[in-house]
């Protein structure tokens, strides 16, 4: 799958994606001349650094190497650092990869020093080198901070700010803190759906993923009120202002694993979803621990681990939560791939292993999980593109009552039997269809489909099948003829009152015309439209 994806770059990318920011910055000269068509056959990546715009050749010559030179200062000091940390990495490294024109530079990667194979590691980390806080620890740093907001953090269980201060704490050290250069390498600034405006929101087209970028505003203002009400000496900090204070919460609020810090016989342990962010409208899901296909694996941009600490000889009590912070485990970009990353760790270090076979020279990728468009949106702030989210989802709200509204049939079943609602709510169906999910294939939820068999039952067929719900639960005969038509009829009617139709927004795509967030804007609505849109044909 990644080899058709390089198949469909343009050649001039191959030329000089593995290249150092100097050889980059040697083609400044001629970058604008190679501008391509617009493409959307890009894989999604999460590291994307500020596009250079096309200037005069002098002025633009200038701009890249010093970009370039800089890029190349910071990773010879970072990898020079890792060394002395003693982080292990045998067979990659930091990368720059991207086109040729005025997007020099365009993101940061891994690439493949060697060849790698499958379940090989791909970097070890002593614990020595990671930047650590215990869940329950005393306040660390009292100059920074009140012991009155730590204990408000605590009763709150405001975990996530805690790791924030942790870090700004770190990062106003400046030379005296050991992680210096790791911090100093870390991105700038992020691009999330909380940095969008609402007219930005509105161009989803999709209420619920704008109401999950609301919560994430909220969430930040609440951490800053905590600081400027419990300890307003922290403020006068230049390192805390409102702007990092959510820089650092988005390094904190989407990396969050769990897991139990074992000793070197119980070495292997995979991660799983513990704690995200709380308060958006994706939070039941991506905090399922039943599903194997819900199984997280390590992030990019900063690897937050939380995990089960045993207690170190002569210390009391059972095994405590611990937040880490990872260096290098930050790079890597997310594919979707059909195995998972392999994360472990043991009492002395934490080891990323591959998930596929890598040749040498090229891009290292990991998957984040089995993630759908609305958590690689709202977590990281970019989509997959041509429709390759296998575990995206479209959730219809309100399909419920647009049915009731709507549809004939329905409103007759309800009519002859009013009774019928009360046992679809009696066998816990109900909210499967006040908010319908349907699959990236345009199945919809089976217990969706169970639900509408159970409402457009005749007298007779609920008689029939015992007066319950259970005898719907197999699906087939008259009543699951009934259910499809509805759900043709609900998914239709949702594309036909969208602003854009999917041949506008691909026409939007194939002209280049969306720029960043507006593209990005455009690539989520798309995918969501065309789920819609094969749910109508499958049920039509």
């Amino acid at each position: 799958r990644l080899a058709t994806r390089r198949a469909r770059s343009r050649s001039i990318m191959t030329s000089s994606a593995l290249m150092s920011g100097a050889a980059v910055a040697g083609l400044g000269c001629r970058a604008s001349k190679l501008r391509p068509a617009p493409s959307s056959s890009r894989p999604a990546r999460h590291h994307r650094y500020p596009i250079i715009r096309p200037r005069p050749d002098a002025t633009r010559r200038a701009l890249v190497r010093a970009s370039a030179s800089a890029v190349d200062a910071q990773q010879a000091e970072y990898a020079s650092w890792r060394e002395s940390k003693n982080i292990k990495s045998p067979n990659v490294e930091v990368a720059y990869f991207g086109d040729v024109d005025d997007e020099v530079m365009r993101y940061r990667g891994v690439k493949a020093t060697s060849a790698i194979n499958a379940g090989d590691v791909l970097v070890e980390l002593p614990r020595e080198s990671c930047l650590v806080l215990m869940d329950d620890a005393e306040l660390p740093f009292p100059e920074f901070c009140t012991n009155e907001l730590w204990a408000k953090l605590t009763e709150q269980n405001k975990w996530a700010v805690k790791v924030a201060l942790n870090l700004l704490h770190e990062r106003s050290l400046g030379e005296a803190s050991p992680f210096r250069t790791y911090i100093d390498q870390l991105p700038k600034q992020f691009d999330l759906l909380s940095q969008w405006s609402d007219d930005e929101l509105r161009l989803l087209q999709y209420p619920a993923v704008a109401r999950a970028a609301e919560g994430q505003r909220k969430e930040d203002d609440a951490a800053f009120e905590l600081v400027r009400k419990h300890s307003p000496e922290t403020l006068k900090n230049p390192a805390v202002t409102k702007e990092n204070l959510v820089w650092a919460l988005n390094m904190v609020r989407s990396r969050v694993f769990s897991g139990r810090l074992s000793d070197e016989a119980g070495r292997k342990k995979n991660l799983l979803p513990k704690a995200l962010a709380a308060g958006t409208a994706f939070a039941a899901f991506l905090t399922s621990q039943t599903q194997e296909g819900r199984w997280l694996a390590v992030f990019a941009m900063l690897a937050l681990v939380v995990f089960d600490k045993e207690p170190e000889p002569g210390e009391e009590g059972g095994a405590k939560l611990a937040y880490v912070l990872m260096p290098l485990i930050d790079a890597f970009n997310h594919a979707d791939l059909p195995a998972k990353t392999e994360f472990e760790f043991s009492a002395a270090a934490f080891r990323l292993r591959s998930p596929a076979r890598y040749a040498k020279d090229g891009e290292v990728f990991i998957s984040y999980g089995a993630l759908g468009n609305d958590e690689l949106l709202v977590r990281y702030g970019f989509v997959a593109p041509n429709d390759e989210c296998a575990n995206d989802t479209y959730v219809y709200q309100g399909l419920g009552a647009w049915l009731d509204a709507n549809h004939e049939p329905i409103r007759k079943a309800k009519g002859a039997d009013p009774s019928r609602a009360r046992a679809i709510k009696d066998a816990r169906l109900e909210t499967y269809v006040s908010q319908g999910v349907f699959k990236n294939d345009g199945s919809a939820d089976e217990n969706l489909e169970w639900a509408l068999r159970c409402a457009l039952a005749t007298p007779e067929e609920w008689r029939k099948a015992g007066g319950n719900c259970d005898g719907f639960k197999l699906g087939g005969g008259a009543p699951e003829k009934r259910a499809r038509a509805a759900l043709a009829a609900a998914c239709a009617a949702r594309l036909a009152e969208m602003e854009t139709s999917v041949a506008e927004d691909e026409a939007t795509l194939a002209s280049g015309d969306a720029k960043d967030r507006a593209r990005v804007a455009v690539q989520y609505r798309l995918a969501k439209k065309r789920i819609l849109s094969r749910a109508a044909q499958k049920y039509a």
